[in-house]
């Protein structure tokens, strides 16, 4: 790693609503609580229909999702497309690989149990154990770019207890920490996470856990209304159109993991495809129009929002600021719902605080990628009572980029060998 004081990190972002990849570089600067972070550049590369069908594979619905093979296959294919789009976006950003310090990869996650998924007894009898895992191969990521890579940045907290999510609060608590104001960092992506920091908070006093579902019902949802020629409700239009079924809503937010108090974290195995596709098939049956089936999955999602800050957060502090970045920020329906439902707290997006809304999450893997190589533990003990700290990541150094090597031609009795 360079010695300098100006370091530079690739972060790189898939997440659950699995629509395209995120890339950003970023400049840190500074010492860690009090780290200054700027973007450099930032891109997103869409995934195509098939893409997104590819990668939206659902257990409960295919038995063969989590072949063997299958997922070794992902790994190392979605390696080299992350491992390409970030040497994309370093040649884009009119930088070379030897300028940038690290790359860091949140990769894909398919599979997300961890401890609070489990009963009691559960964790000894079951024949699964606490357990996550992202795709997205960091030896090949490293291979495309040449650059050291860190991947895997959920498993060391699963491995102590942890919940492996939440993985932005350490960021969200350095970038957006406050000595005047209490806030709520609010980022609606496929699952909606939250991270409550009180005013003068010090890295123990913050909360962080998953609210539930966000962007991924709606824009599951959305497919499945226009058997895939659109992926998501833009800004909102379809559920601001429709008439919220208050029965099928009620039914929605009665889903145990709502009630479920923190530490806790879900993912596209409780919300994904099947459990999107059942609402979406009994409202259709039942005559709702495409515009109320939306409405009322948007509707779902702010109101379990709502009702984690009041029941989990306001008996902790007084929420002054929310602060919302992540694909639900650009949702209007989204942002009005939670003003009306959130007052008299500031309800803004990320922008208006200084956070790029839309690249928040990779600018955060880049950060996390930074603390992995300086050895600083960056899961939040608040997360479970007695956790212990550990560095979050794995590691796979740099070399050569195969796109930089040159082979220099060989001559063996007169024949020019390749």
């Amino acid at each position: 790693m360079k010695t300098r004081e100006r370091f530079v990190a690739v972060g790189q972002m898939s997440g659950t609503s699995r629509d395209g990849l995120d890339t950003v570089i970023v400049e840190i600067k500074g010492k860690f609580p009090d780290n200054s972070i700027r973007l450099l550049h930032a891109e997103t590369f869409r995934y195509n229909r098939w893409m997104r069908s590819w990668l939206s594979l659902d257990p409960k619905l295919d038995p063969k999702a989590l072949d063997a093979a299958r997922i070794a296959g992902m790994h190392f294919k979605l390696g080299s497309l992350f491992g390409h789009q970030a040497a994309t976006a370093i040649k884009n950003a009119g930088l070379r690989p030897r300028d940038i310090d690290v790359v860091g990869c949140h990769g894909q996650t398919i599979y997300h149990r961890p401890r609070s998924h489990f009963g009691i007894d559960e964790i000894t009898t079951s024949s699964e154990f606490p357990s996550t895992l992202q795709v997205g191969s960091g030896a090949k990521i490293a291979a495309e770019t040449g650059v050291t890579t860190v991947t895997d940045f959920r498993s060391a907290d699963v491995a102590v207890g942890g919940e492996g999510a939440p993985l932005v609060p350490i960021y969200d608590y350095v970038v957006l920490r406050s000595p005047r104001r209490s806030r709520v960092a609010l980022n609606i992506g496929g699952i909606a996470n939250l991270t409550a920091i009180p005013r003068k908070a010090a890295l123990e006093s913050i909360l962080s856990f998953d609210t539930g579902p966000g962007n991924c019902v709606i824009d599951t949802a959305t497919r499945l209304l226009t058997g895939g020629r659109l992926a998501l409700d833009r800004g909102g239009a379809w559920a601001s159109k429709g008439e919220t079924d208050q029965a099928t809503l009620r039914a929605m937010l009665r889903h145990g993991y709502f009630s479920q108090p923190p530490p806790k974290s879900t993912g596209w195995e409780e919300f994904g495809v099947a459990y999107t596709t059942r609402i979406v098939e009994k409202m259709r049956a039942a005559g709702a129009d495409k515009y109320s089936i939306v409405r009322t999955l948007s509707e779902a999602v702010a109101e379990s929002i709502a009702r984690a800050t009041e029941q989990f957060v306001k008996p902790r502090m007084a929420i002054e600021d929310v602060i919302v970045t992540g694909g639900g920020s650009n949702n209007l329906f989204l942002l009005e719902t939670l003003r009306q439902r959130l007052a008299p707290a500031r309800v803004d997006r990320g922008e208006a605080f200084g956070v790029d809304s839309r690249y928040k999450e990779a600018c955060a893997f880049a950060y996390l990628a930074y603390l992995c190589l300086k050895g600083l533990p960056a899961n939040v003990a608040s997360q479970r009572e007695g956790l212990r700290p550990v560095i979050l990541g794995a590691i796979y150094p740099g070399g050569p980029s195969r796109r930089l090597v040159r082979r220099r031609p060989r001559r063996r009795s007169g024949i020019l060998r390749i």
